[in-house]
Parts: structure tokens; C-alpha cells; sequence
């Protein structure tokens, strides 16, 4: 059976430009899975994200960094489709804490 039959998609996109994103908060034991554009941003994934498993807007995405593939996403304009993102594969979004310090702005 071909992947297309079979409605598996190897490659990094699935169909018509779109990914099964699961957004995970694993601090929390928090995920939530959504269909997105590859052309989406980390951030905007993150703050849609944040909306939908927080169940509240008052959170400042800026107190959060994204995680895929066990890394830090060093830049959150970037769309899905260039990190080469995977469908079902996890943005997981952590809060910045002492184990993890946010970038030095002096």
C-alpha cells in the first residue's frame, strides 16, 4: 500500500501544506493537537498554544520559550516548514525558570 493510500505522510509536510502540531506543556501535563499552515510561526503556535491549554490570554507568551526536538527554537519568526517540522511531531512550551534563563537583553 503507498503512503498516500494509506494516509501516512513520511515527509515533513502533510497534505495541502499543513502539519498535525502537537503542543505540549509537560510541566503542566498539559497537549494540545491542532492542524496548522507550514507557514506558521513557532510563535504564533506557541501563543495559539498557550490560549488553548492555559484556557486564559493573560499569560505573556514572552515568559515562555519553545522546544522542538528536545532544543531550544533560537528563533520563534521562523515558520514551521523551516525547522522542518513533522506532522505529529511535539513544540513542547516551557516556561522560562532557573533552569532555563531567558537571552540577556543589556
Amino acid at each position: 500500500m503507498s503512503e498516500a493510500a494509506s494516509g501516512d505522510t513520511a515527509g515533513p509536510v502533510g497534505s495541502a501544506g499543513t502539519v498535525t502540531v502537537r503542543l505540549a506543556m509537560p510541566d503542566r501535563w498539559l497537549e494540545h493537537v491542532v492542524e496548522l499552515s507550514t507557514d506558521t510561526t513557532v510563535g504564533d503556535a506557541k501563543r495559539m498554544g498557550l490560549r488553548a491549554m492555559l484556557l486564559r490570554d493573560t499569560d505573556d507568551p514572552a515568559d515562555f520559550y519553545v522546544e522542538y526536538a528536545e532544543r531550544k527554537v533560537p528563533d520563534e519568526g521562523a515558520s514551521l516548514g523551516t525547522i522542518g517540522f513533522r506532522s505529529r511531531d511535539i513544540l513542547c512550551i516551557r516556561a522560562f525558570d532557573l533552569g532555563h534563563y531567558r537571552a540577556f537583553e543589556g
